[in-house]
């Protein structure tokens, strides 16, 4: 997989634990890495939101140093480092939920943060400030070898995201409707639609975002569920977690019925 950037999680339950887990993910051959919130001390973190934006700048300082030649950036850091992802995922990390104003402060203090991904109530609404706050501060971009990433957790936002100046999706959807959901990013990236591709595009996303209500309160169960049923992989999630009923499982391709037909329909066109 040469051709594409691999980012790997690396979220631990402390900031020594994280760091070694950047390391590992590095020397194996991640491109970046992803860093969600440690949710055994979320009390403890939401009492004093300064611990956050220490965290997350420690980790940023501790990331490993790639082999790449070392740049100098506007007098900005001359060792690369493997950049790492912000993950704001509420549901994930026990509640805790960042605010727009203690991702701005992290962006400002770590220059190895790459970009963030957010998967939380209100996301559009904190990209729409973070946007404008990286508009208007041109050293977010100049003091990185790369552009900062605004990139959202749930494909049912995609084009109210990237009308607001976010960069695209993680999303689980793609994984069952993979040419659907890249025709909706290829007409989303289309400078002037048609009447028609307006309306294409419309459609697409109805479903898509249909199929997203269906599949966050599934989890990784109702994935694991699905890609077994649709390509033959082993329905067994990771422990703790266990295999989905069959009668939720059933429940839950029925709700992804239509996006089923839409992704055939683009499968067989392309």
């Amino acid at each position: 997989m040469t051709d594409m950037p691999i980012v790997a999680g690396v979220g631990g339950s402390s900031t020594r634990e994280t760091i070694r887990l950047a390391h590992a993910a590095a020397n194996a051959g991640a491109d970046a890495g992803l860093v969600i919130l440690p949710a055994y001390y979320a009390a403890s973190l939401s009492t004093d939101q300064e611990q956050i934006i220490q965290y997350y700048v420690d980790i940023c300082k501790g990331s490993p140093v790639s082999n790449s030649t070392p740049i100098m950036m506007n007098g900005c850091s001359s060792n690369p480092q493997i950049p790492l992802f912000l993950y704001n995922f509420p549901a994930n990390s026990a509640g805790l939920d960042m605010s727009s104003a203690i991702i701005e402060a992290v962006i400002r203090q770590a220059p190895n943060l790459c970009g963030v991904k957010l998967t939380c109530g209100g996301s559009v609404a904190k990209l729409v400030r973070l946007s404008s706050f990286i508009n208007s501060e041109p050293s977010v971009n100049s003091c990185r070898p790369y552009p900062f990433l605004l990139l959202d957790g749930l494909i049912s936002d995609l084009t109210p995201w990237m009308k607001c100046g976010g960069h695209g999706t993680v999303s689980g959807i793609p994984n069952f409707a993979p040419a659907a959901s890249m025709r909706l990013w290829a007409l989303l990236n289309k400078p002037d639609l048609t009447e028609d591709e307006r309306r294409e595009a419309e459609r697409i996303q109805s479903i898509l975002s249909n199929a997203d209500v269906a599949a966050v309160p599934a989890g990784v169960r109702g994935m694991k569920y699905v890609l077994h049923k649709l390509h033959g992989y082993g329905m067994d999630p990771r422990r703790p977690l266990l295999r989905l009923g069959e009668a939720e499982g059933e429940q839950l391709m029925s709700q992804f019925k239509e996006m089923i037909e839409l992704e055939a329909e683009y499968s067989e066109a392309a």
